[in-house]
């Protein structure tokens, strides 16, 4: 589900953040948060909407949307998906820290993003 999408950050601020979140979200770590310590057959129910699917980010990669939406996009996805993973986890949860780090770097992020107004991109 967290997977960086390899797409290049366009501020300073948003290039560390992602830089973080990218070492967050490494392999290894997800596979030993995310993985490892949830029970066998759990699930997080999500919306079919909330689901960003590498090939339609292809899709919109080869269509007319800007890099700017498609890290917003990115990002919204992200951290919509990390909330719904702190909801069902117990905060003596081995993962709890982890996501609380996650929600951290989510939030600066997302502080970082309201600082800027995209014009005239049209919304996807």
């Amino acid at each position: 589900v967290l997977a960086v999408l390899g797409l290049e950050a366009a501020a300073p601020g948003e290039c560390e953040l992602t830089r973080l979140l990218q070492d967050k979200l490494q392999y290894e770590r997800r596979l030993q948060y995310m993985k490892h310590y949830f029970p066998i057959d759990y699930t997080v129910q999500v919306q079919y909407e909330e689901v960003l699917r590498p090939a339609n980010v292809t899709r919109l990669r080869n269509g007319t949307v800007s890099e700017a939406s498609l890290r917003y996009l990115w990002f919204h996805v992200s951290s919509q998906a990390v909330l719904r993973i702190r909801e069902v986890l117990p905060e003596k949860h081995p993962s709890w820290r982890y996501t609380q780090e996650l929600c951290q770097l989510f939030d600066a992020l997302g502080r970082e993003y309201s600082k800027y107004r995209q014009v005239g991109v049209p919304p996807v």
